[in-house]
């Protein structure tokens, strides 16, 4: 039997994990991933608080990909639930059916707000009869397919407290984020004339008994059943490079100096980070393109309530000003086991610039903005509250400016130019994506190697595979 050839992933993330995982299966390859804090899973992990188990935040399992929800639930079985999808969006006081629907929509408008939307609508539709030009940002995008008054009302104020400002971002943004192909589409799912599928709307999702960290915990243990090793707390120094080879892997593990012999890396590392490791300040277009890669900074704030439960939603997305997060999420609405029966928390959810006024606002300060909030949108009251804690987590949002496009065809040049190398990931790939679409990326990966194709070839047929993905809520 042939000697396995040896594959170190950086990072435990689901990307890392799941790339080693599909490697590890093929029998072909000896994995070992390092994970740099003490703990698998990045923020899809689940960490146990007051009696509660946690995640960072909403997450589901669902996928439209072909093969990866079997792949999951082959892998995870009757540790995963099947739950019916309950969100909605609140709009003006109003919660919103999401699909939308007629009448909770007319409910939250009011009808002269209905027929703007409208009228803006057929106006941007005429317009498009004779536009010839592409959209140039994520608000051209925005505004051509629903109009302004939509815009206006939904779009712009979410994607600003998640993004910044869209006329500053990429179209593609929008591409991958909105799942409607415009106002017509809408138009006809909102008069019941056309039917939500499974590519614009999850009516079901799979979720881990024991909290979304269970998932990168199975794939870990996938990895290690074929042989493979997850080992943690481990900082990543560097390379050892031979040609265009890394030939082994750098790194400190419980303060003491490792190296691990490499035929190929798969990274899930952030793209500034990795190529700092590879190339320092050698190449200065390059650094200038990768360090110019935007972020944006997420916080979690988590409201303890003295209820048994407090939404009839998993979670509720808030696109106005007025309430300072995008999105609350209540736990329990997964699995009511996940906490105590007489109590509840509330994960609210946004993100920040680095020097923006939320990012330095203290701890105390971000908990009493959200709660304020709750308590305005008519969600608790304040006696309810019983305690609350603030987690930060610095660039994990990625941001795609007017120029990112230019940006990332630069960075990938320069990083192929490695000729054992692959990236993989959210934050790996630079490409806003979900757990499934990690998966799919460690899919691909195993499946192309493990064939004998070379990884600057995958990486150039993977990124093709990574700007088809679409965000499906």
């Amino acid at each position: 039997m042939a000697e396995r050839k040896k594959i170190v992933v950086l990072g435990g993330g689901v990307g890392g994990l799941a790339a080693g995982y599909f490697l590890a299966r093929t029998g072909q390859y000896q994995v070992t991933v390092l994970e740099k804090e003490p703990v698998i899973g990045g923020l899809c992990a689940s960490f146990e608080r007051q009696g509660f188990v946690l995640d960072y935040g909403a997450h589901k399992l669902y996928s439209v990909i072909p093969g990866i929800m079997d792949e999951a639930c082959q892998l995870m079985g009757d540790r995963l639930l099947e739950l019916p999808k309950k969100n909605r969006l609140f709009l003006r006081g109003h919660l919103v059916d999401y699909p939308l629907r007629l009448g909770s929509l007319a409910a939250a408008l009011g009808p002269g707000m209905f027929l703007r939307l409208g009228l803006g609508y057929a106006l941007e539709f005429v317009k498009g009869l004779f536009r010839k030009s592409p959209p140039a940002s994520y608000q051209d995008y925005i505004i051509s397919r629903f109009g302004r008054p939509t815009y206006e009302l939904v779009f712009e104020p979410l994607a600003d407290k998640v993004w910044g400002d869209p006329a500053t971002l990429h179209p593609e943004m929008a591409r991958t984020r909105v799942p409607a192909s415009g106002g017509l589409e809408v138009i006809l799912k909102v008069l019941g004339l056309k039917k939500e599928t499974a590519e614009t709307n999850a009516e079901f999702f799979y979720y881990p008994r024991k909290g979304f960290g269970d998932w990168p915990q199975a794939l870990a243990e996938g990895i290690e059943a074929h042989g493979g090793q997850v080992l943690v707390n481990v900082d990543v120094s560097g390379f050892q490079r031979q040609g265009d080879r890394i030939t082994a892997v750098e790194a400190e593990v419980e303060g003491q100096k490792r190296s691990f012999p490499a035929n190929y890396v798969v990274s899930s590392i952030p793209l500034p980070v990795l190529g700092r490791m590879l190339f320092g300040d050698s190449d200065p277009e390059f650094t200038q393109a990768v360090s110019g890669l935007q972020f944006r900074h997420l916080v979690l704030v988590y409201v303890f309530i003295e209820r048994e439960l407090v939404l009839d939603d998993q979670w509720i997305f808030f696109p106005e000003r007025d309430l300072v997060f995008s999105r609350i999420f209540e736990q329990k609405q997964m699995n009511p086991e996940l906490g105590p029966a007489s109590r509840t928390v509330i994960a609210a959810d946004f993100t920040a610039a680095e020097d923006s006024e939320l990012w330095r606002a203290s701890d105390d300060e971000l908990a009493e903005r959200v709660v304020d909030g709750l308590i305005s949108a008519g969600f608790i009251q304040r006696g309810e509250v019983s305690n609350h804690f603030v987690l930060r987590r610095r660039n994990f949002y990625p941001r795609y400016d007017l120029a990112y496009a230019e940006k990332m065809q630069l960075v990938s040049d320069k990083l192929r130019q490695v000729s054992n190398l692959l990236t993989t990931g959210r934050i790996g790939m630079y490409n806003y994506n979900n757990s499934d679409h990690c998966a799919d990326m460690g899919r691909f990966i195993a499946q192309r190697l493990s064939a004998g194709e070379a990884p600057p070839e995958i990486w150039k047929a993977l990124e093709k595979r990574v700007a088809d993905y679409k965000i499906v809520d």
